[in-house]
């Protein structure tokens, strides 16, 4: 299939998966609470705890460890929660079957009169007290954009022939690589990461297929740090709790996909295109945190018709990158030996 008419069909997907949900981004400047996640309040307390609210209703009370060995919190006790409206909330209800040093047993209510991805304020109804609750940060979240420009060889696949899509002519050597994102979550004893993106594994006669799945244990740690080759790009940028869950969401979505084997394309480049793109327009849904081309799949976007497919995902991370220099966290900045502040 010639590249051309394989562009031509995807004007109407693009427009679809592409500038609808651009344009929704673009219109929605503020997300829904989302509770899920650790939290402190700000009342005073002799002694401090935190809260961690569960996507399934449970809420855990946590303190300092001071007896169980390399944990930094320790579980006091185990309450549930409902919102009368989870997404614009107006009442929390704690729920306590035997009560506890923090909630009576039964049911206490607090009115909420403001949220925000980052905190929120609660009224109690039967002495009026105000209290101001804040996310925890009892782990550090980072999202990394990676690809490795790469000389395929072989590669013949028949949807991402090399076509000049305007010429109709040979375009000379295909490139392509590796692209994928990676989650790095840091609790102050051990990183948690996870990836997902498009490979290439090298068959025996020598024919390079891209596959998409989680980057090879090697080349994820050689993404761990910045390597300095022309070859690489790379950003990483440090994100709140709730950026995480909602950047998160885009990685476990893709990866029942994959699980599924519902993947949207044939091709694995253009999995990993739509991939990379909702997962870091995913970072604007509150509001411009980042800079983004706006990935249309029309003739006249100059990232898809300047470069070849499998190059797309490795120009798009390049885009994010020079976009978004000042917020890259480089290894000095990285807190490889950070610890979670006593709260």
């Amino acid at each position: 299939m010639k590249r051309i008419g394989f562009l031509t069909s995807l004007i109407l997907i693009g427009l679809l998966t592409g500038g609808t949900a651009h344009s929704q981004t673009e219109a929605k400047k503020s997300c829904p609470f989302n509770i899920v996640g650790t939290w402190k309040s700000e009342s005073p307390r002799p002694d401090p705890v935190i809260f961690r609210f569960a996507a399934d209703g449970t809420v855990t009370l946590l303190t300092p460890s001071t007896s169980i060995p390399n944990m930094d919190f320790e579980t006091v006790a185990a309450v549930k929660y409902k919102l009368d409206k989870p997404t614009a909330p107006k009442r929390l209800d704690i729920i306590a079957a035997r009560g506890n040093e923090v909630f009576g047993r039964g049911t206490t209510s607090m009115e909420i009169t403001e949220f925000s991805d980052d905190g929120f304020t609660t009224i109690h109804p039967v002495d009026g007290r105000r209290t101001r609750w804040v996310r925890a940060k009892t782990n550090r979240y980072f999202l990394t954009f990676a690809a490795r420009s790469t000389a395929l060889t072989g590669y013949s696949d028949d949807i991402s022939q090399d076509i000049h899509p305007r010429t109709g002519r040979p375009t000379g050597t295909i490139y392509g690589g590796p692209a994928f994102a990676m989650w790095t979550k840091l609790d102050g004893r051990k990183a948690e990461v996870q990836t997902l993106g498009v490979n290439l594994i090298t068959e025996g006669a020598g024919r390079q297929i891209a596959e998409i799945g989680p980057a090879p244990a090697e080349l994820q740690k050689q993404f761990e740090t910045e390597s300095g080759k022309d070859t690489d790009v790379m950003i990483r940028l440090e994100l709140s709790e709730a950026e995480y869950e909602r950047t998160h969401k885009v990685f476990r979505t893709w990866e029942k996909r994959l699980r599924d084997k519902t993947l949207l394309y044939d091709d694995p480049y253009l999995n990993a295109m739509e991939f990379l793109r909702r997962t870091a327009e995913s970072l604007n849904l509150c509001g411009e945190r980042v800079k983004l081309h706006k990935v249309t799949w029309l003739e006249n976007d100059k990232l898809i018709t300047k470069f070849h497919i499998s190059q797309h995902p490795l120009e798009y991370v390049r885009d994010i990158r020079l976009k978004n220099d000042k917020l890259h966290v480089t290894d000095e900045r990285f807190p490889a030996d950070w610890r979670p502040t006593q709260p």
